[in-house]
């Protein structure tokens, strides 16, 4: 939950909440359940104040992990109430509303009433205070007035259409004379939709206008992908606001700023709140910024849904970006995706295992009854379908799964791929680590940012050698070759299959998506839009009608 449309609002990385009380909700790592028995046994009263302070900021510090920025005050109380309740005492309601006036008072909690939904909600401050910190340079920003030269404008981009051989839609030339004047403008929309060659219109434009242009994506293969659709450097955004992993924090900020007239930010629909408000605050003044992104992707890991409350907002010039072009609109990849977001059931090619060729790149296969027969579809499909097509499995494919836990999570899909694709083998060295086996050739993603290594959240690479001797183990990423310590695998895991979320940002030749009601907590209309849009040649989703 965040109300970042109401007045813009992010939270920021490096603020920190004076709260007194905050250490008790995870005592050096061991989590508040543990911290609570621990107190429990030195004598501390089951309906101490403490104790209730410490559960509050719980629940709250949970929600954020969550996505949430804040709840209504009720949902915290309930939410307090179930985390604090034992055997021997469950906390009272208006025991714990009154906690929370004395925490207000005491500014560890933030309380206000929601004028749309006249509830009262609750904020940790770090959330608060910066959601208005970024309201104040959003509206500064656009309070500032711009040069327009409208005809000019339209001149050049009739010419470079002609020079493209390729006519800009009515929303494409809308989008392209927006971003020309406005301080803050959003490109959104889905796929076939022109995005591409809308940025890239953009780049040229601001090109000619002798703008310095910075581009920068949440993920390092989503700054690839803007890279190579624009011919000009992409950065991460943590590269381009130069993280220091010495202090923790950005060496771009508002006393250092970024050296760049205009910032396209593709791949928006992935920022977080903490991640917007320090990107913000180091771009110039004067310069432009460009957000482009589709609004029906998951939202961020991370708190908060900025380019969604953005949008919301209605202070920011959007383009929506609806029009299906006719050479996009034959991809049954592309079609099922604007179906599922319209609320259709996709129309999905039954997969024909006879057949020599595919006539569509987007099929399904009904999965069988239950999840064990899903993961020998899978399987099946892993080592005889797919190569029968000419696809790699090793390199080409990636499974998509809701969820990490159960038979079809990718926890125990990787275990069994694992030993399809990558067997053991006299000539591959192996190690286990907890409770994974790691062995030359493996598929593995990084989970963490790693600002030393310069390996960041969601990049996949091969185990190229594991030293048992000096007990490293060497990953290639794309161009090159990563050492890590056995000490630091707790970074990375088996890739064969991975979350829909980590896949955001990036694209794979094909896709397999499996989706089981095993999984129903995380079947939403964005989740199966989000994966089936991360396939650029053939995806091919496993699971039974209902």
């Amino acid at each position: 939950m965040c109300k970042i449309y109401k007045e813009y609002g992010a939270a920021s990385i490096g603020v920190v909440t004076n709260n007194p009380y905050q250490l008790s909700t995870d005592i050096y790592g061991i989590g508040f359940i543990t911290a609570d028995k621990i107190a429990h046994g030195l004598g501390v009263p089951s309906n101490s104040e403490f104790r209730y302070k410490a559960g509050l900021t719980y629940s709250l510090t949970q929600a954020a992990e969550d996505g949430h920025c804040y709840l209504p005050k009720s949902e915290l109380v309930q939410k307090t109430v179930q985390l604090l309740r034992t055997e021997d005492h469950s906390p009272k309601t208006d025991a714990i509303e009154f906690i929370i006036h004395v925490m207000s008072n005491e500014g560890d909690i933030i309380t206000e009433l929601d004028t749309e939904t006249k509830k009262w909600i609750c904020y940790k401050p770090v959330f608060f205070h910066t959601e208005q910190n970024l309201a104040v340079l959003l509206n500064r920003r656009l309070l500032s007035l711009s040069n327009q030269d409208v005809p000019r404008v339209r001149s050049w981009i009739e010419k470079f259409s002609y020079s493209r051989k390729m006519q800009l839609s009515p929303q494409q030339q809308d989008a392209v004379e927006i971003a020309a004047y406005s301080k803050i403008s959003i490109i959104t929309g889905g796929p076939g939709t022109g995005k591409t060659f809308t940025i890239r219109a953009v780049v040229q434009l601001w090109k000619a206008m002798g703008k310095k242009i910075a581009l920068a994506a949440p993920t390092g293969r989503a700054a690839q992908r803007l890279m190579e659709m624009t011919g000009l450097e992409a950065k991460t955004i943590h590269r381009l606001l130069e993280f220091d992993p010495k202090s923790m924090g950005f060496k771009r900020d508002e006393r250092n700023p970024l050296t760049c007239d205009a910032l396209i930010v593709d791949e928006a629909s992935m920022l977080d709140l903490f991640l917007a408000y320090s990107l913000i605050k180091a771009v110039p003044e004067g310069a432009q910024i460009l957000f482009v992104g589709d609004i029906d992707q998951l939202p961020s890991v991370g708190a908060g849904q900025v380019l969604a409350d953005l949008i919301n907002s209605g202070k920011l010039p959007v383009i929506r970006l609806t029009q299906v072009f006719r050479q996009a609109s034959a991809s049954a990849i592309i079609r099922s995706a604007h179906q599922i977001n319209n609320g259709e059931f996709p129309t999905l090619d039954p997969i024909d295992f006879d057949a020599d060729t595919i006539t569509s790149d987007c099929l399904w296969h009904t999965g069988g009854q239950n999840p064990e027969q899903g993961v020998q579809i899978i399987t099946n499909l892993i080592t005889n379908f797919i190569p029968s097509l000419g696809f790699n499995p090793v390199t080409d494919v990636q499974i998509l799964c809701p969820m990490l836990r159960g038979i079809v999570g990718s926890y125990n899909l990787n275990n069994v791929l694992q030993q399809v694709i990558n067997p053991p083998g006299a000539d591959k060295t192996e190690i286990t680590w907890g409770n994974i086996i790691y062995r030359e050739g493996d598929k593995v993603i990084q989970l963490t940012n790693d600002y030393h290594r310069e390996i960041f959240n969601g990049d996949v690479g091969f185990i190229s050698c594991i030293d048992n001797e000096n007990q490293e183990v060497v990953i290639q990423f794309s161009e090159r070759e990563v050492v890590y310590d056995y000490s630091d695998l707790n970074e990375i895991n088996l890739a064969f299959a991975v979350s829909v979320h980590k896949s955001q940002g990036s694209e794979y030749p094909v896709v397999i998506l499996p989706l089981y009601t095993q999984h129903y907590m995380m079947l939403s209309r964005n989740l199966f839009y989000t994966g089936l849009t991360r396939a650029k040649r053939l995806a091919v989703v496993v699971g039974a009608s209902k």
